[in-house]
């Protein structure tokens, strides 16, 4: 009798601590689940907060573009171009208010948020912006250019200036797996002829930038590309090549169609990232200021990354006065976004360009080109079917 109680215990053991062990790992993947549940919501309350942010940026570009409507006279006889003006006044340093759109009656807000409906009425989502501030006049203009892609930026402000200040190529531009930062130079030797794509090129190597600059009245012919008044012409080119021992300043009058040497100007560039920022930065001296706020003098920035992909900033500067804003060319929308209790932040730079647009090229091809010329009175000889050979 004494060995089957006994034998009755260690049974009884086993049970408790089998149950436990069982209870444990139960525990165990409850607790899991419930962790990637909470992940899960989190995740998509971030994604839709974010969502809503991205829905004030939507509704302060109508604003944007209702207000250039309003300052080139084209805006719609219903449009409040008074309250647009007042809604855009900065309050805060270069900022507007957290009721920018409120005041100048693009949407409607409750609780001093305007929600987001998938439908007239439909809140059942509890999404909502909060806040949305606009900041028209920016210390620089950003952007990014592929390889051989062009962009052009207008070159506006309200004060006067005669220097433009270009960075390009930072760690978002180098193509490596392996988290190398080190930029390296097309020539050491303080060569700067263009060698053929891909010879001396490789990906950490900064593109080299083609800045030109264009200054016109507010009426022009083609020639005005060429001379001005003391014949240093309205179009001048600087042809950017990095390098470890080039220069931080340079002078437009260097153009390369107006000066003996021909030649791509070296300029200075970093030959690590590893402290973010760009790898090469120079001030080009520009041949005349140009008066910010004057209606009759045009100005435009033409880059073109040759080479290599490259981000770039835009900074504007008066020799004599320091730093100036760029005015209505690349306004920053800052909105906050919620959705339930998490909100998510997203700061945006708003592309505003005028209605001119500079042409990069009246033909452009990736192949060959083949023209026929043919002189004639007979309209006979004109025919689709004649072969050309390139």
């Amino acid at each position: 009798m004494k060995r089957l109680r006994e034998k009755g215990a260690v049974s009884l053991f086993i049970v408790i601590f089998t149950a436990l062990l069982l209870s444990i790992v139960t525990v165990s993947f409850v607790r899991l689940m419930v962790n990637e549940q909470q992940q899960a919501t989190t995740s998509d309350l971030a994604q839709s907060a974010y969502d809503s942010a991205q829905a004030g940026v939507e509704d302060a570009k109508r604003l944007l573009v209702l207000d250039q409507a309003c300052r080139n006279g084209t805006a719609a006889s219903t449009v409040n171009c008074a309250a647009i003006a007042s809604a855009l006044t900065p309050v805060n340093g270069d900022e507007t208010g957290c009721d920018t759109l409120t005041k100048a009656g693009i949407v409607n807000a409750t609780d001093n948020e305007t929600l987001i409906q998938q439908s007239a009425g439909d809140v059942d989502l509890d999404q909502a912006y909060t806040c949305v501030k606009i900041a028209q006049d920016t210390s620089d203009y950003l952007g990014d250019l592929a390889v051989n892609e062009s962009t052009v930026i207008p070159l506006v402000s309200d004060g006067s200036f005669d220097q433009v200040v270009l960075s390009w190529f930072s760690d978002k531009d180098i193509d490596s797996s392996t988290n190398d930062l080190s930029v390296g130079f097309p020539s050491s030797s303080g060569d700067v002829t263009l060698p053929p794509v891909g010879a001396r090129w490789q990906y950490n190597y900064p593109a080299l930038m083609r800045a030109q600059v264009v200054q016109l009245g507010s009426n022009f012919k083609m020639n005005d590309f060429n001379d001005n008044a003391d014949g240093r012409g309205n179009s001048n080119s600087l042809f950017l090549y990095p390098s470890e021992t080039g220069a931080t300043n340079k002078d437009y009058a260097l153009d390369a169609r107006r000066n003996s040497t021909n030649a791509p100007q070296p300029i200075t560039c970093r030959d690590n990232l590893a402290g973010g920022g760009f790898a090469c930065s120079v001030t080009l001296n520009l041949l005349d200021p140009i008066n910010g706020g004057t209606a009759n003098r045009n100005a435009y920035l033409y880059l073109t990354a040759l080479y290599n992909k490259a981000h770039f900033s835009v900074a504007l500067k008066s020799s004599s006065g320091g730093d100036i804003k760029f005015k209505n060319v690349q306004p920053l929308v800052d909105s906050t976004g919620r959705a339930n209790n998490l909100f998510r932040r997203v700061v945006s730079r708003i592309e505003l360009k005028g209605e001119f647009t500079y042409p990069r090229a009246e033909l452009d091809v990736d192949g060959n080109l083949c023209k026929n010329f043919t002189v004639t009175s007979n309209a006979s000889d004109y025919s689709a079917s004649t072969t050309c050979n390139p």
